[in-house]
């Protein structure tokens, strides 16, 4: 049976390889996957030395194989971005973007109204602005509650609205713990997935793969990276 952990995995690998491919120099996935094992089976070499005799880490093993290919930090993003939501790895964003219009409305309000026509001027609908949380919670004490120390009900009205917003930011901060999205972030952004800086690739090729390379920026300028 296939589990969320299972489509966030999928998720994460198939937006590596998406990744990968937009990135320069040209490598697959695949390929860049050799190349880490390499560095994995070198990186166990250097555990093995004496620590006496042991060289800094950044000397002996140079640059992590990801930092030899480059992608441009608002494509990753978009790549990144895309895959977040095709697989609703974000469940509660639409939760959060209802608290978030509910605070709004409580503030400011606004309901259709119709607005009655005359020989001149037909009826329509429109809109208007009633009065917000604080005030309706004044009005609500007032009516329902005795009239004796209107201070203290006022006082009240806005202690209960207080509670009312902490408790929606309580739910805000409780549903925004987006776990598979911070698994599924730590996985990209945390992971092996290509350098944005593209000096630094560029120096990286020259000096640890004596090679000159060039990186083409109009590749990103084309719509959908094709």
């Amino acid at each position: 049976m296939i589990t969320k952990r299972d489509v966030i995995a999928d998720a994460a690998d198939k937006c590596m390889k998406e990744l990968y491919s937009l990135a320069q120099p040209a490598i697959t996935w695949e390929d860049f996957i050799k190349e880490n094992k390499e560095f994995i089976k070198k990186e166990k070499e250097y555990y093995k030395l004496p620590e006496e005799n042991r060289i800094s880490y950044r000397e002996f093993m140079g640059p992590r194989p990801y930092e030899f290919y480059y992608l441009p930090q608002e494509v990753f993003k978009e790549v990144v971005d895309s895959y977040i939501y095709a697989y609703e790895i974000d469940e509660h964003k639409n939760l959060l973007d209802t608290i978030d219009l509910l605070k709004k409305y409580c503030n400011d309000p606004i309901v259709e109204k119709w607005i009655e026509g005359d020989e001149e001027d037909p009826g329509h609908k429109g809109y208007e602005h009633p009065d917000n949380l604080e005030k309706e919670l004044i009005k609500y004490i007032h009516d329902n509650m005795s009239q004796d120390g209107c201070q203290d009900e006022e006082n009240e009205s806005i202690d209960l609205q207080n509670l009312f917003f902490k408790f929606l930011d309580m739910a805000g901060k409780f549903y925004n713990s987006h776990w598979w999205l911070n698994s599924f972030n730590a996985t990209v952004y945390l992971g092996a997935s290509p350098n944005s800086n593209k000096e630094a690739v560029i120096e990286n090729w020259k000096k640890y793969r004596n090679q000159d390379i060039e990186i083409d920026e109009s590749k990103y300028n084309e719509e959908d990276y094709d």
